[in-house]
């Protein structure tokens, strides 16, 4: 498949604790109408710096996989076997979700940090 444009736009993102938020999405996905949300007016305040949002692993046999924002807790990708058509690399793939998400509040771990 073709790559997807990588156009973006102003996003409405449901929070947990109930606050919506202004982020940016990639149109090409968010037209899909699997990841929630819906276009946001200028008066929705931004999102905090220091927040992370939530998120869903998405993969195909091929072993291609990546992860995409949810923009609400109810969104169609949290049900797993649920497609999407994203970017991997120079290309797009049909890729699945795996059920579930990765919450807000998530610790990432440095994989590249190396003890001596």
């Amino acid at each position: 498949m073709a790559r997807l444009s990588g156009n973006r736009v102003a996003w409405e993102y449901l929070a947990d604790d109930g606050n919506t938020y202004r982020v940016a999405a990639e149109l090409a996905l968010v037209t899909q109408g699997k990841q929630g949300g819906a276009l946001a007016a200028a008066t929705v305040p931004e999102r905090p710096n220091d927040f992370t949002l939530r998120r869903c692993t998405v993969s195909n046999a091929a072993g291609q996989s990546r992860t995409v924002v949810l923009y609400a807790p109810d969104a169609a990708l949290v049900t797993a076997g649920t497609s999407i058509n994203a970017n991997v690399g120079d290309d797009s793939a049909t890729l699945t979700s795996n059920g579930g998400f990765i919450p807000e509040k998530h610790a990432r771990k440095n994989v590249t940090k190396q003890q001596t």
